[in-house]
Parts: C-alpha cells; sequence; structure tokens
C-alpha cells in the first residue's frame, strides 16, 4: 500500500515539474517571438509550399518506420505471431490521440488493438518499455555530437545525462528481457531470439531521426549553414527532450525550445523560430494525415469482415 502511494506521488510530482517545464519552454518561445516581431513574422509568409509539402512527405515516411517497430517489438516481447497490420494500423490511428491531455491515450488505444491480437498485458509492458528505450537510444547517438552544448543549461541540464545513459539502459533493457522474461510471465525472451528483433528496430528508429532531420533541413532557406550531423543531432536532441518530459503532449513547446536555442547561432534567431515552428506544423499535418489513413484502413478491414446480405434474406 505504501509502495503503490509512493509511486502515485513521484508520479504526480513528475507531472507537475513535466508542465512547468513545459509552461516555462512556451513563456520563452513566446517572448522570443514578440521580440523578433515582423522579422520572425515576414520568415513565415515566405515559406515555400513546395518545401512544406516536401517536408511533409518525408516526415510521414519516417512516421511509416515506427510503426513496422511497434509491431516488430509486440511479436518479440510476446513471443507469438499476432498479426502486423492491425498493429500497425493502430499505431497510426493512435497518432492524434498523444496530443491529448495527459499525454498516455496513444498508448492505451494501441494497448486495446494489441489486446484484441491476443497480445498479454506484461508482453505489452515489455514492448511499450522497449520502444522508449531504443528510440532515446537512437535519439542519443545522433545527439551525441551536440548534446555539449553549454547553452542547455538554461532549458534542459540533464539532457548530456539522458544521452549518454541511454545506450547503457538499452543494452540493461535486452539483458533484462533476455534474462528474465520467462520468470516474469514472458514466452521465449532468450537472447538469440530477441537480439536480431531488437537490432532491426534500433536501426528502423535511426532511420525515422534521420529522415526527420531531413525533413527539418528542407524547412530552411539556406540548408547548407549547418552539416547534415548538426540538423540530425539538434533534431534527436529536440525530440528526446520532449518524449521524456511528462505533461507535454507531444513535447509541444520543448521541441520548439531546444530546436530554435540550436540552430540560432548559425541560421540567426528569426530563422531558428520559424523552422522549429513550420516543422510543429509539419507533424500535426503528418500525424493527422497518418490517423486518417489509419481510420480509413479501420474502416475498410471491418468492412470485408462483413458477410454479403443473401437475396432474400431479412
Amino acid at each position: 500500500m505504501q509502495a503503490a502511494l509512493t509511486r502515485t506521488l513521484l508520479k504526480r510530482a513528475a507531472s507537475v515539474a513535466g508542465i512547468l517545464l513545459f509552461l516555462i519552454a512556451t513563456a520563452l518561445l513566446v517572448r522570443r517571438g514578440i521580440a523578433l516581431g515582423d522579422s520572425l513574422g515576414e520568415r513565415l509568409t515566405r515559406t515555400s509550399p513546395a518545401a512544406f509539402a516536401m517536408a511533409l512527405g518525408v516526415y510521414v515516411g519516417a512516421s511509416l518506420l515506427l510503426g513496422v517497430a511497434w509491431a516488430l517489438l509486440v511479436r518479440s516481447a510476446s513471443g507469438t505471431r499476432p498479426r502486423v497490420a492491425p498493429l500497425f494500423v493502430a499505431q497510426l490511428c493512435a497518432q492524434l490521440a498523444k496530443y491529448l491531455p495527459g499525454n498516455v491515450f496513444h498508448l492505451a488505444y494501441r494497448h486495446l488493438a494489441a489486446r484484441r491480437e491476443g497480445v498479454g498485458h506484461r508482453a505489452l509492458a515489455a514492448a511499450l518499455a522497449l520502444e522508449s528505450i531504443l528510440l532515446i537510444t537512437a535519439a542519443a547517438i545522433l545527439a551525441t555530437g551536440v548534446v555539449s552544448d553549454p547553452r542547455l543549461g538554461t532549458l534542459a541540464s540533464w539532457a548530456p545525462d539522458l544521452v549518454w545513459i541511454a545506450p547503457l539502459l538499452a543494452l540493461l533493457a535486452w539483458l533484462g528481457i533476455s534474462v528474465g522474461g520467462q520468470r516474469f510471465g514472458l514466452a521465449d525472451t532468450s537472447p538469440s531470439r530477441t537480439l536480431p528483433a531488437l537490432a532491426a528496430v534500433l536501426a528502423l528508429d535511426l532511420v525515422f531521426f534521420v529522415l526527420a532531420g531531413c525533413s527539418l533541413r528542407l524547412l530552411c532557406d539556406q540548408p547548407a549553414g549547418l552539416p547534415y550531423a548538426a540538423w540530425f543531432g539538434w533534431l534527436a536532441l529536440a525530440w528526446a527532450v520532449g518524449y521524456v518530459t511528462p505533461g507535454a503532449p507531444a513535447g509541444l513547446g520543448l521541441r520548439e525550445a531546444v530546436l530554435s536555442l540550436g540552430l540560432a547561432p548559425v541560421l540567426g534567431a528569426a530563422e531558428a523560430l520559424a523552422i522549429a515552428l513550420l516543422y510543429r506544423l509539419v507533424t500535426v499535418a503528418a500525424d493527422a494525415l497518418l490517423a486518417g489513413i489509419g481510420f480509413a484502413l479501420l474502416r475498410r478491414t471491418a468492412s470485408s469482415h462483413v458477410a454479403p446480405r443473401m437475396d432474400g434474406a431479412p
């Protein structure tokens, strides 16, 4: 009883801290936007529709990889062979739910969809934990070159620790599920069986961040001002900071703050903030498009299972 109460208090404290950080980051962005004034507005209005469309297309393609990664993780953690298509479609349908308060409804939707495929609660909990750890690890690998920037101390002083610890957590997670999986009611989780799936998911996550960084770069007027490694690094770091902060739906505010902080020294304050805001529009539009595709596929699947009526049937 005492342990449960302690966990509840810790969750609430983390949520409150995350909300405060989200509000601080948002306030800083608003103040920066007001200070930039016309220069920011002028930069936003001259955004090329073609560049926005290309950035959107690249990000949609990148996000589809995460659906594949989720299906692989569920199958690996469960030790069974649930159908890939329902897991993939659930990933698409859940995209917009992550913007709801609480930042957990997309997880609940995917959980229910996987349960309908016969996947147990413990296997889903393991898959979710592995998904989070591998995503953060992939982001950490790409963010290694930029995380030493001293300016991060004003916004997320813990970000360097996250980047250096994440790969170790991924290794410990693999060893934990390999050694203790069967003890906790999971199916065959031997190292030889889980390693290929987890390595494939990590590779998919890395490609996701590379493509997401390319999407961000397409929004810049002078993308050659930064090397590709910097685009990937700042995007991955901004994503990771938003991902691990509770109370910030889809990392709203925090990702924009980190991106504008990292890009401003080379691109200028107005350009950096404009790119960060435009990228948020790209991701929201992509999530809406993916959710629409997911629900369309869901309706099509449901209708295909409806038996046709026979002539004369009531």
